[in-house]
């Protein structure tokens, strides 16, 4: 029996793994006797230029990120004999995190630290050359049997600076890890990213994802109107200023999040060790969501419970409160000076009142002066001055 293989040089072996779009499989480099992993586009896509060019676009984003913290892309193409696009990348001997996760069910601090850590400097330098993952999960994460992690499967990554592939309104990525805006249709950029990999990172120290939910509609009605419960509330040797720093990696708007991956992994560590902010209730929902339905892992059908209603309820954040700013110091001089002139005015006139009614009573002549005072205090004491030599 012949062994299938690809572009006359990569021999084809196990299936590692199956996506939507693609397949991929383990595979011997003959030209440089070495094993590799083999992404072969799906058949029934190859002749749909769209998809078409997405493959290749992931090919070329992926090929120039060339870091310890990311899976290395080596060739890609067109197989001229089955007429199917491929991409060959290192292959890493070991587990995915979604592996660990099924066999472990949560990970400890120290470890998630270290996977999450390594997955912050692979985005970090993959965003700093204007590439957005769009798919951070824990299939996607893959540790080395001597520990070192690598984000694989730039699948639907895009140059920021590239027309978008996708028609408007479209969603990619697997639901539980988008971000609001991904969730909405919206463009993901790098703190998509972010988001996503605080939804990982809650994951694999709690073993629950943030929400739990049974659609797409439904998360992210839950992402609009609840906060998650925080880390340090689900796992008790969690420091609070850690579950501080996941949480602001899971904020709504993305300008609440870290501007760079390299500020999470930062923030993170300095949480590990109890540094840093610690979380305030003021900007969450009290309620922790209950009864949810767990979004199942790709290829399984788990649920935790029966679909929850979402009843109206108060709002994810509150609205902001409008502050009203002291005026300047010049303006309140101003009105201080204002307001003595019209106490002056309203002197002048209630000590014509008196000198009138003096008048009518006696014959004694009114003492009349030009007052002129050196300040205002000064012009304030002469005035009662010749208010009180006409009214005795």
């Amino acid at each position: 029996m012949s062994t299938e293989s690809i572009a006359s040089r990569y021999e084809l072996g196990d299936r590692l793994g199956l996506g939507g779009m693609s397949t991929v499989h383990l595979a011997f480099d003959r030209r440089l006797e070495r094993e590799v992993a083999v992404k072969l586009l799906a058949e029934h896509l190859a002749e749909d230029p769209s998809f078409v060019a997405r493959f290749k676009r992931e090919a070329l984003a992926a090929a120039r990120l060339v870091h310890p913290n990311i899976v290395q892309v080596f060739d890609f193409g067109l197989d001229e004999s089955s007429d199917r696009h491929y991409i060959v990348m290192e292959y890493i001997r070991g587990q995915s995190g979604a592996e660990i996760l099924r066999d472990r069910g949560q990970i400890p601090l120290e470890e998630t630290l270290a996977i999450v850590g390594h997955a912050c400097r692979g985005l970090d330098y993959a965003h700093r050359h204007d590439v957005v993952h769009r798919d951070v999960k824990p299939g996607n994460l893959l540790r080395s049997d001597d520990g070192l992690v690598k984000l694989a499967d730039f699948g639907i990554a895009k140059a920021l600076s590239d027309d978008a592939i996708t028609q408007v309104g479209s969603v990619l990525g697997t639901a539980a890890y988008l971000a609001p805006e991904q969730a909405h249709g919206e463009e993901a950029g790098p703190r998509s990213d972010l988001y996503s990999l605080g939804v990982v990172t809650y994951q694999l120290l709690s073993g629950k994802l943030p929400y739990e939910a049974n659609s797409l509609t439904e998360l992210a009605l839950m992402q609009q109107r609840e906060a998650p419960p925080l880390l340090h509330e689900v796992v008790t040797d969690v420091p609070p200023q850690f579950a501080a720093a996941v949480d602001r990696a899971l904020s709504l708007e993305p300008s609440e999040r870290y501007a760079t991956a390299e500020q999470m992994r930062a923030a993170l560590v300095d949480g590990a060790r109890g540094l840093g902010p610690e979380p305030t209730e003021a900007t969450r929902v009290a309620a922790a969501p209950t009864g949810a339905t767990r979004i199942a892992s790709p290829g399984t059908a788990e649920h935790a419970g029966p679909a929850r209603r979402l009843e109206p309820q108060a709002a994810r954040r509150p609205p902001t409160q409008r502050v009203v700013e002291a005026p300047p110091p010049a303006d309140r001089a101003n009105g201080l000076r204002r307001l003595l002139i019209l106490l002056l005015i309203l002197g002048l006139g209630a000590a014509g009142v008196a000198v009138a009614l003096s008048q009518n009573q006696t014959t004694t002549p009114i003492q009349l002066r030009d007052v002129r005072g050196t300040d205002s205090q000064d012009t304030v004491s002469r005035l009662e001055s010749l208010v009180d030599d006409n009214t005795r």
